[in-house]
């Protein structure tokens, strides 16, 4: 079984959680389950007039230096699409509205964070800008950003394999002739 990322019981304080499961763990003085669920996270696919994707070089751990999408957690009060919109005005600076972005797919995803492989949900979101002209990325996310040609993705060079998957999914859904 999986070490726990809980160190202490969130209800008594107590040290001593059981596995009961790869993802359930039960505080040994006072019966508390605690468990491992996805996290949820919005990642936006972000297409000019061209059809050509904006990628992004990682500026943090996980994934330093490798590729992705603009893309992160789930803040309360968000919905995917708003948690699409504030990632993608947080690390690229485009400001698109919640209503620019529209449901691709979802995927799972494995997290490192704090030691711990947290399971995400990534929802992946579909925008389109005249051109990428309005991007300023920001050093603390993003080393660098591009445009690419969906047929031209580099796909081995991903910090995550969510990302590259909705990738081909959105390339296989706009034409055919990407689909190969």
């Amino acid at each position: 079984m999986a070490e726990s990322p809980y160190k202490f019981c969130s209800n008594c304080g107590g040290s001593d959680l059981t596995p009961q499961s790869w993802r359930e763990f039960a505080c040994a003085a006072c019966g508390y389950r605690h468990f491992i669920t996805p996290i949820p996270a919005a990642c936006a696919l972000i297409l000019d007039a061209q059809d050509r994707i904006l990628i992004i070089r990682r500026g943090h751990q996980p994934g330093l230096g490798k590729l992705g999408l603009p893309g992160g957690v789930i803040e309360p009060e968000e919905t995917g699409e708003m948690g699409a919109a504030r990632e993608t005005r947080e690390e690229v600076g485009l400001d698109l509205p919640a209503s620019a972005f529209t449901y691709l797919s979802s995927l799972n995803n494995t997290y490192p964070f704090q030691g711990f492989p947290w399971p995400t949900l990534d929802l992946f979101y579909v925008a389109r800008v005249p051109d990428f002209s309005g991007v300023k990325a920001d050093p603390a996310e993003v080393m660098e950003f591009m445009a690419c040609e969906l047929d031209a993705v580099d796909f081995d060079d991903f910090a995550f394999e969510s990302n590259a998957e909705a990738i081909r999914q959105l390339r296989a859904s706009i034409s055919p002739i990407h689909a190969a």
